[in-house]
């Protein structure tokens, strides 16, 4: 509550005169001041006035159409969203743009315009035949539907349901296998398959090396730059990462990581710090992870080079982002210290890192004997 208590003295009294200045602000601007002898008038108006500029800001707030509230929201996000992140909202926002929901009030959105929204998918838009379903599409509305509720109308509701997540679907999607992560002998053979591929950069089985055990983010590891690589210490600082450009896969250098979490420090185990020591003799530029030419890495390039990998040895994985399950799994299996695996990550809650390390990991050696010993002693009964 902006009231603020002033004291003022003319040259004719003898005692300072006390009033009240109340100050309405709506959106952090100044919209009326006004000044009273006692706080509770001042207290009064300032209510009034509050209520009434709020009520006219939500009645034009509730008139905008989902076009209009999918520009503010862009612009809005452009203050606090990598480049890439913007390129993908600004193309998932053709999907509302030329959507029936366009000239639809933000007031009157309910969940059966969702309903005809995924309906105008499934038959205006031109299905690839990779595509699984339109959930990135929907995730993307309700992001929009969600900022409307949190910044512009709080008595909003978003209307979007797990009904809507279902009738996304275009076909079947298959669920994750539980062992989502590269044994330890398959990624042994990945890195030297990678390494003794004459066809691939040397750098990737060294980009792949370092990813498997830090468990740092593809983009963390390619921003990696000498400065940051403390061999006294053995122990690697990240703080920059590269953005690729969502059309043309170009790479960006940012002096900033995915969240304030992630920045952070990482160990370096011998046998990783030996390979950096050896191409720090050789190094191009700052940058550690650089192509034959000096210039970062395209990820497109670096998906390749894995996948060709991976398919050449039979296995199933087809991602860069593998490598991180991989660490935070195996790491949790050996260590059992949920907290620390949770630091090397840089994930802000342990339910994001039991989501990539598996929980089955947790479990002790002791919980299976107490287990067997239990079932076998009243199998004797």
């Amino acid at each position: 509550m902006a009231i603020i208590k002033r004291r003022h003295r003319s040259k004719k009294q003898n005692r300072p005169t006390t009033f009240y200045q109340a100050e309405v602000f709506v959106q952090g601007v100044r919209v009326s001041t006004k000044t009273f002898q006692t706080k509770k008038e001042a207290v009064f108006w300032h209510e009034m006035e509050r209520h009434k500029f709020q009520a006219t800001i939500s009645n034009v707030n509730k008139m905008i159409t989902l076009k209009d509230c999918v520009d503010q929201f862009l612009k809005d996000a452009q203050t606090r969203m990598s480049f890439s992140s913007l390129q993908r909202y600004k193309w998932l926002s053709n999907y509302c743009y030329s959507s029936p929901l366009a000239d639809v009030q933000m007031s009157e959105l309910k969940g059966i315009h969702v309903v005809e929204w995924i309906s105008w998918l499934k038959t205006s838009v031109t299905i690839n035949k990779r595509r699984n379903s339109f959930r990135r599409e929907l995730k993307f509305l309700n992001t929009i539907l969600t900022w409307y509720k949190d910044f512009l109308n709080e008595d909003f509701n978003v209307p979007v349901t797990k009904k809507h997540k279902q009738l996304c679907a275009l076909k079947v999607k298959k669920l994750r296998r539980p062992d989502y992560f590269i044994q330890p002998e398959d990624a042994k053979r990945w890195v030297e398959w990678l390494k003794e591929n004459k066809g691939s950069n040397p750098v990737y089985w060294k980009l792949a090396t370092f990813m498997l055990l830090t468990g740092a983010r593809v983009g963390e590891a390619c921003g990696l730059k000498w400065d940051a690589v403390d061999f006294k210490r053995n122990l690697v600082r990240i703080v920059r990462r590269v953005s690729w450009d969502y059309w043309n896969k170009a790479p960006t250098l940012e002096d900033v990581t995915k969240t304030a979490q992630s920045a952070r420090i990482l160990l370096l185990p011998k046998n990783l710090k030996d390979i950096l020591l050896e191409m720090k003799k050789e190094r191009l530029n700052d940058v550690v992870f650089t192509d034959q030419k000096g210039n970062l890495l395209k990820y497109n390039a670096i998906q390749s080079a894995f996948n060709h990998g991976f398919t050449a040895l039979g296995l199933p994985w087809r991602s860069t982002h593998i490598c991180r399950h991989t660490y935070a799994t195996i790491a949790l299996m050996t260590t059992k210290n949920l907290s620390a695996v949770q630091a090397s990550l840089g994930h802000t809650e342990q339910r994001t890192t039991q989501q990539y390390a598996k929980t089955v990991a947790l479990l002790s050696s002791d919980v299976a004997e107490q287990t067997a010993s239990a079932i076998f002693k009243d199998s004797r009964k």
